[in-house]
C-alpha cells in the first residue's frame, strides 16, 4: 500500500509539472507575440519604398514636367515684382508734372487806345472782329504783325483798300481778332470789316466805300460736295467694262 501511495502523488505531481510546463510554454509563447507585434510596424514602413520603387520610372518620367512647372511658376509669380518695383523706379526718376504754357510766336504788345471803332466782317468761313484805334497805319492780327500773319503783303494790301480809298491809312492802326477759314478768307473779313468800322467813323465815307463795292459781302462760299463725287462736282473716271 505504501508502493501505491507513492505512485499516485507520483503520478499527480507530474500531471502538476506537465501543467505548470504548459503554462509556462503558452506564456512563452505570448510573450514572443507580443514582442513580434512591433516587428510588424517596420514592414508597414516598408510598404511605401515598395511603391516608390514600383513607380521609379513614372517618377522619372513626371520629374521633368514637375521641373519644368516648378520653373514657370516662380517665373510668373516674380514678373509682377519685376514689373511694380520697375514702375516704381520710372515713378520715382520722373519728374513732377509741369503744366504747358502756350506761348505765341513773336508775340506784339498791341497797343491800347481809348478811342476805338469796331465792326465784325465775315468771308467764307472766316471771321474778323475789327477795331480802329489812332495810329500810324500797323496792322495787327491776333496779337501778332499782320504781314507775319498772313505771310503775304499783297493779302495784307488786300485788307487795307477802305482805308486807302478814304486817306486814313496813316491814321489808324488795325487791331483784330481771326478765325475760321484760311488766310485768304480772313484777309476778306478783315477788309468788310474795316470798311464796316470806318462808318462809325465818319458815315460820310459811305458813299466812296459803297461805290467800290467794299461794304457787301461776299457771298461766294464753296459748295458742298455731293454723294458719289469726289468733290462738288468732280466725278470718279468713268470705265466702259
Amino acid at each position: 500500500m505504501p508502493a501505491k501511495k507513492t505512485d499516485a502523488v507520483e503520478a499527480v505531481e507530474v500531471v502538476e509539472v506537465a501543467e505548470a510546463v504548459a503554462e509556462d510554454a503558452k506564456a512563452e509563447e505570448k510573450k514572443p507575440a507580443a514582442k513580434k507585434a512591433p516587428a510588424k510596424k517596420p514592414a508597414a514602413k516598408k510598404a511605401p519604398a515598395k511603391k516608390d520603387t514600383d513607380s521609379v520610372e513614372d517618377a522619372e518620367k513626371k520629374a521633368p514636367a514637375k521641373k519644368a512647372a516648378a520653373k514657370k511658376e516662380p517665373a510668373e509669380k516674380k514678373a509682377p515684382a519685376k514689373k511694380t518695383a520697375a514702375k516704381s523706379a520710372k515713378d520715382a526718376a520722373k519728374p513732377a508734372p509741369v503744366k504747358k504754357v502756350i506761348v505765341k510766336k513773336n508775340k506784339v504788345d498791341v497797343p491800347k487806345s481809348e478811342v476805338s471803332y469796331g465792326a465784325t466782317g465775315r468771308r467764307k468761313d472766316a471771321v474778323a472782329r475789327v477795331r480802329l484805334i489812332p495810329g500810324t497805319g500797323r496792322v495787327f492780327c491776333n496779337e501778332r504783325d499782320g504781314l507775319e500773319f498772313f505771310g503775304r503783303q499783297q493779302l495784307v494790301d488786300f485788307a487795307q483798300v477802305p482805308l486807302k480809298a478814304v486817306g486814313q491809312h496813316e491814321l489808324f492802326d488795325v487791331v483784330a481778332t481771326l478765325h475760321g477759314g484760311g488766310v485768304s478768307g480772313q484777309a476778306g473779313a478783315l477788309r468788310l470789316g474795316i470798311a464796316r468800322a470806318l462808318l462809325e467813323v465818319n458815315p460820310d465815307y459811305r458813299a466812296e466805300l459803297k461805290r467800290l463795292g467794299l461794304l457787301k459781302r461776299d457771298p461766294r462760299v464753296v459748295e458742298r460736295k455731293k454723294y458719289g463725287l469726289k468733290k462738288a462736282r468732280k466725278r470718279p473716271q468713268f470705265s466702259k467694262r
